[in-house]
């Protein structure tokens, strides 16, 4: 694992790529060869592999606290079976150029959610998520002054939350 890039940025990036080519497969799907059709398919496919399916149980597996992580990791997997379900169904019903747009539009809402919502743990210390989240427990979160509370590991609503700068 390389902090630099960090699973975050991964994810991120993997989901802004891969819903760019959907856009463009769905808007161009009627003026491009199917060569270039295939393509950009395949280039989506491997920036999702690279990004978002590498990271899906590498995250929810860092950021739960210990006593939590499998019941947590478990929820965030049947999430997604909800989700592929879903698609299963109702994508039978959509028209191709619709089915390029909806994933499109579906990963962009993927990275909001993830820039909002999910933290840079790839250089923490695990310990300390656990000790934030006893203390938490306890109701003792504003003792808490461990490395869990440096900015640079907390998500953008967890510096919004405690009014510190992007």
């Amino acid at each position: 694992d390389n902090p630099t890039v960090g699973r975050l940025n991964l994810q991120q990036v993997g989901f802004l790529l891969t819903g760019t080519l959907f856009i463009l497969c769905g808007f161009l799907y009627n003026h491009l060869s199917s060569g270039w059709l295939v393509a950009m398919y395949f280039g989506s496919s491997f920036f999702g592999q690279c990004g978002p399916n590498a990271t899906t149980f590498l995250i929810p597996a860092e950021v739960f606290p210990t006593e939590k992580r499998t019941m947590c990791h478990g929820i965030s997997a049947s999430a997604g079976k909800v989700g592929a379900l879903l698609a299963a169904i109702f994508f039978n019903y959509a028209e191709e150029t619709d089915l390029f747009l909806i994933s499109g539009y579906s990963s962009f809402a993927a990275f909001v959610i993830t820039f909002v919502s999910i933290p840079e743990t790839a250089t923490l210390d695990l310990y300390e998520i656990d000790k934030k989240w006893q203390m938490m427990v306890e109701g003792r979160s504003q003792e808490y002054h461990g490395e869990a509370n440096n900015p640079e590991y907390m998500s953008y609503y967890e510096r919004q939350e405690a009014g510190l700068r992007f």
